[in-house]
This record gives structure tokens, sequence and C-alpha cells, in this order.
């Protein structure tokens, strides 16, 4: 009897396994929703919908962009993190919900690092460092003069827990100046008032403020990544024009909730690695002041997650920004 009860378990973990493999192997076989943290028309809306596009064309399937905007992308990675691990739902992950939002939030509705399967970074946006026209500096060296000669009469202007709030922190903290923040609720406000010369600084992504640069409402003084921009190519970096280096790239990537099968992930990294080496998704990239990122997935993306929590952790407390609830 104890034999015939065995052989019956046996059967049926061999039944299931082989189930789980056959529903592996055919995936996807329906539309993948991929979730949004952010409102329709914004830069991670744009690059989302790109994603999305490329992503359907190398999984052969339709991939749905959703958006859950608020909370910096929390709502979007809430429901994704209680979402079956069927891989069907997904989402585009960004630091302001995975990394920088576990530095700047007392405690958060999920786990970043637990509750989620991370499949790999696909692109990341330039921030440039631009002035008001009439700011006296016309490059870093002079800027940084400046802001030394006046500590904290200078104001920048952002959206707390952006980088175009971290932005100027980060600039302060590694050469040793002192700005004035004055915080935004965020849309096109900052940058309107910057343009007014109702604040002096601005860190902002080239997507948002790339016409505002060229029609010379803005003066830009350098690109704030260790690359220079194909948009802006006679546009230094910090690191060249004199400061000190700083990478202020925000980046999109592919994730879902946690215990996605290794087949299902095995499937998602193949298309992502397809994705980035391909020249019309790049095109399109390069055209939102975007770039794709080569070489990353499941392992290398969990392990940057844990890296840049503990990152932005120190430099929260480094800097002593006020932590929300």
């Amino acid at each position: 009897m104890q034999s015939n009860f065995l052989r019956c378990v046996f059967l049926a973990i061999l039944l299931f396994a082989g189930t789980a493999a056959s529903a592996a192997e055919s995936y996807p076989d329906r539309p993948i929703r991929l979730y949004v943290g952010f409102p329709p028309g914004g830069p991670t809306d744009i690059i989302a919908r790109i994603i999305g596009r490329g992503l359907s064309e190398k999984l052969g399937q339709s991939v749905v962009v959703e958006n859950r905007g608020g909370a910096g992308g929390m709502i979007a990675a809430r429901a994704v993190a209680s979402a079956k691990p069927d891989g069907y739902t997904l989402f585009v992950s960004v630091e302001s919900s995975q990394t920088r939002g576990a530095a700047l939030h007392k405690s958060l509705s999920y786990d970043p690092v637990k509750d989620f399967t991370y499949i790999a970074k696909i692109a990341k946006q330039r921030n440039l460092l631009v002035v008001n026209p009439g700011f006296p500096a016309s490059n870093v060296a002079e800027f940084l003069a400046y802001l030394k000669a006046n500590p904290g009469k200078v104001n920048f202007g952002g959206t707390f827990g952006a980088t175009s709030h971290i932005g100027g922190i980060l600039f302060d903290l590694e050469n040793k100046t002192r700005m004035s923040f004055i915080s935004y609720q965020g849309g096109a406000q900052p940058i309107t008032d910057l343009m007014a010369g109702v604040t002096q600084v601005g860190f902002f992504t080239e997507a948002t403020i790339a016409s505002a640069v060229k029609a010379g409402k803005l003066k830009p003084l350098a690109v704030c990544a260790p690359e220079r921009s194909p948009e802006f190519p006679n546009l230094p970096t910090i690191g060249e024009a004199g400061a000190h280096s700083m990478e202020l790239s925000p980046w999109f990537g592919l994730a879902g909730p946690a215990h996605l099968s290794p087949a299902i992930v095995s499937r998602l990294e193949h298309a992502v690695e397809q994705l980035v080496s391909d020249k019309t998704f790049n095109t399109q990239l390069q055209q939102i002041g975007a770039v794709s990122i080569v070489g990353s997935n499941a392992k290398s993306n969990q392990s940057d997650v844990v890296r840049e929590i503990a990152y932005w952790k120190k430099f929260v407390a480094d800097a002593k920004i006020p932590i929300n609830p």
C-alpha cells in the first residue's frame, strides 16, 4: 500500500514537471502585460513603449504597455510583486522604485530584492548639467569657481528623489560645493522655471531638455555620464570638463515577480540580448537621448540592485537627505 502511494506521488511529480517544462517551452503563447510606473507621454513611458515594441518582435507575441503611474514607479512595482510568476506580468524596472527608492523611504510595501526576478538592464538616459542662459559661467571650471565663491547662493530645481534632485546633491558632495535645492512636485515646471530664471541650475534628462538647449533657452555645461552624447558631440562629460566624474544616468530594465522559472528567465534574457544589439532599437533610443546597455543579464542585474541599494543608502546618509516615511 505504501509502495503504491509512493508510486503515485512520483508520477504526480513527473506530470507536474512535464507540464511546467511544456509551458516554459511554449512561452509566450499569449500577450504579455508590461507595467510602467509613470504616466503616458513622459520619458519612462516613451522608453517603455520602445522596449515593448522591440520585445514583441523578438518574442513573437504582443507586449501590451500598461501605465500604473504614481509614487515614483512604486505602484507598478507593487502590482508586479504580487502578480502570478508566469511571465505574463512584467514591468520596466527603474531606480526610483528598485534602488534609490529603498534608500529614500523608511519602508516599502515590497522587498526590492526578494520580491522580484530581474531579467536585465536594457537602456539608460543621460542627464545634462544646464544653467539659465544668463548664469555667469560658460563651462564647468567657471561654474565650480562661482559655486565655491558663492556657497548656498546658487539654486537648482527638481523633483525629490529624481535625478534632477539627486544630481545636484551628488555634484555638491563630490565637488565640495553647496547649492540650494528648490523642490517641485514634478512635470515640466522645474525646466520652465530654469528657463525663466526662477532657478539657476538644472540636472535634467537629455530627452526633456534637448529642444530647449538647441533653441538657446538653456545653456549646457556638461554631460553627467562617462560618455558624450551623439546629440551634443562637442559637449564634454563632467569628468572631461574638470569636475569629479559622475554617472547620473537613470536606467530602465525588465523584471517580473519573484520565482519566475529559469526557462522563462532564459527566454526573456535572450530576447533582451537580441534587442540591445538591434540597430533600429538603438536608433530609436538615440533619438530620445538614451543608449542601450549591453551585457546585462539576470544574475548581474540582481547583483546590481543589491549593490546600488547599499550605495544609495550610504549616499542618502552622507548627504543628510531627509527620508520619506
